[in-house]
């Protein structure tokens, strides 16, 4: 039986990772919380979340690797000017410095569990931590899988051509190492400026989340992994589905006066629970 590259395993690590920390763990107390979960939201966002990862794992899976022939067709000036000099890098301790880059990032959302009111929303955090993960998964891998954009190495002709016809080398647009760095840089980001009021820490998380991303892109360039235009891309994909993600669950303030009322009608993080265990 063949098993599926490690790639592939990345967002249903971070699910089981999320989901032990922010949904299972038994966190207690009641917050003011700025967000609220309901069925007309949660739904369609999960739902249209795990197809579009099922059919991204699917896709990449199925794809068919650059061959020989296919090499010696590229042309370098083909491609926008401003990635042409992508194709003269290669380096090893460049796509290290990615990966380091974006492993961090997997671990940064659970810094909201440092806020008291994080921990008490852990439930509803933890759920749209999940819709962030499989959002910028289907987008993301979905379209590597479409666009088959042959990766900046290829065009070089002093990497060996085993590794230019290795699997993904056309997976170049857009940068998923920079898009899940940005989504969960930004989520993070998002999350803890809504439960903080402190302004030094907002100008800190921001900080932070603008600079991972950008670094991890960088490093992606120069590991001859991905074109400038693949890394903004990503940045600009993940940022987007990290930050809006939060904002589109944040409740209206004259609607906080009114959430014992509402709670029965949306879904509480025990309930989330309870649909995640079953």
């Amino acid at each position: 039986m063949r098993h599926l590259p490690i790639r592939y395993h990345r967002p249903v690590s971070l699910l089981i990772l999320y989901w032990v920390t922010f949904i299972l763990f038994p966190f207690q107390g009641e917050a003011q919380s700025p967000y609220e979960l309901s069925l007309a939201k949660e739904l369609p966002l999960l739902s249209v979340g795990a197809a579009g990862t099922t059919a991204s794992i699917l896709l990449r899976d199925r794809n068919e690797p650059l061959t020989a022939e296919d090499l010696g067709k590229l042309n370098a000036s083909d491609i926008f000017a401003i990635d042409q000099a992508a194709t003269g890098f290669y380096g090893e301790n460049a796509r290290i410095a990615s990966d380091i880059t974006l492993t961090t990032s997997y671990f940064l959302p659970l810094a909201i569990l440092g806020f008291q009111d994080g921990r008490k929303d852990a439930g509803t955090i933890g759920v749209m931590l999940a819709e962030t993960v499989l959002l910028n998964e289907a987008i993301t891998g979905i379209t590597k899988a479409l666009v088959k954009r042959p990766r900046p190495f290829t065009y070089n002709q002093d990497v060996p051509e085993n590794i230019r016809t290795a699997s993904a080398s056309n997976f170049s647009f857009f940068s998923g190492h920079t898009s899940y760095t940005a989504a969960l840089s930004f989520f993070t980001a998002k999350v803890i400026s809504d439960l903080s009021d402190d302004a030094t820490t907002k100008v800190l998380v921001w900080t932070g989340a603008a600079l991972l991303p950008a670094a991890t892109g960088y490093f992606r360039y120069k590991a001859g992994m991905h074109f400038p235009t693949d890394v903004i891309t990503g940045y600009l994909v993940g940022a987007s589905v990290g930050y809006l993600i939060p904002q589109l669950h944040k409740t209206k303030p004259e609607e906080k006066g009114n959430q014992n009322l509402q709670s029965q009608f949306v879904l509480s993080p025990p309930m989330v629970r309870l649909v995640f265990v079953f």
